[in-house]
């Protein structure tokens, strides 16, 4: 797939994807264009079984600095609009959130620079953020006399807690990089030249595990985050019933830790 602000490229032979955001001029901000294509491409995305791991980042100096606000509105009512859009309650940064966080395969965030307001949302969606030393954080919604959204509410407190997401939330103030990893916003803070290789390398490997059993694995842990601990042991019992589904992949790991030799996974 092409887009106009957007680069899409997937390394079938490793099976992983990488998405650059790539408006730089204005550090990757969001236009409507742009949010129609992220929906897009995360049907594309879950749907290509090629597909192992996601790394989203930014070209340029940002990694993404919310919504483009001068780019037009990203939800527009025209005559053609349909009745399912003109009736939906969702802002267009949740809508987003959601189709991102419906992804069930592995997602890193490669933040080379500010992420702000949605840009934000997008990284706490991700299920891992390496950050360079360039990397910062500012929530935004407050200052535009909104409350957060695109996930942010559900997914910031559980990153860093009540308290500490409250004072970002509230103050929207501007969190550097080595705030960032202290906090926890950051899993990995590296040199910038370092940030792709680093990001690289996790998905790589992540890829070297079967492919069902990583993705359930997220399944699980997003589950146990919405329930109570029945619930969520619950679904543990029947996630490790539905690794079953890849035949293929439990014999091979069980032929490899019986030959003492790296497995070879296919999703089969």
């Amino acid at each position: 797939m092409e887009f106009e602000h957007m680069m899409y490229e997937v390394d079938r032979d490793a099976h992983i994807a990488t998405i650059t955001l790539n408006n730089p001029d204005k550090l990757n901000a969001i236009n409507r264009q742009m949010h129609f294509d992220i929906l897009a491409l995360c049907e594309e995305i879950q749907n290509d079984d090629d597909v192992w791991v996601i790394i989203w980042t930014g070209a340029g100096r940002g990694f993404c600095s919310g919504a483009d606000v001068g780019g037009g509105p990203r939800q527009e009512i025209d005559d053609d609009t349909p009745l399912n859009d003109r009736l939906d309650e969702d802002t267009w940064v949740s809508r987003q959130g959601k189709a991102l966080y419906a992804i069930d395969k592995p997602m890193i965030a490669a933040v080379n620079g500010v992420a702000a307001g949605a840009g934000f949302a997008l990284s706490l969606v991700c299920d891992m953020r390496v950050g360079s030393e360039n990397a910062r954080f500012v929530t935004v919604f407050s200052e535009r006399n909104l409350p957060p959204e695109g996930g942010m509410s559900f997914l910031l407190p559980r990153i860093i807690g009540s308290g500490r997401a409250l004072d970002l939330l509230l103050t929207s103030r501007r969190v550097e990089s080595d705030e960032a990893y202290r906090l926890g916003l950051l899993d990995r803070l590296v040199a910038p030249d370092e940030l792709m290789t680093t990001a690289r390398a996790i998905a790589e490997r992540i890829c070297e595990l079967p492919p069902g059993a990583v993705r359930l694995s997220k399944r699980t842990v997003q589950k146990s985050l919405e329930s109570g601990f029945e619930s969520a042991t619950g679904f543990e019992t029947l996630s490790g019933r539905l690794t079953r589904q890849t035949p293929k992949d439990v014999e091979e790991s069980q032929a490899s830790f019986a030959e003492k030799r790296k497995p070879k996974y296919t999703g089969r």
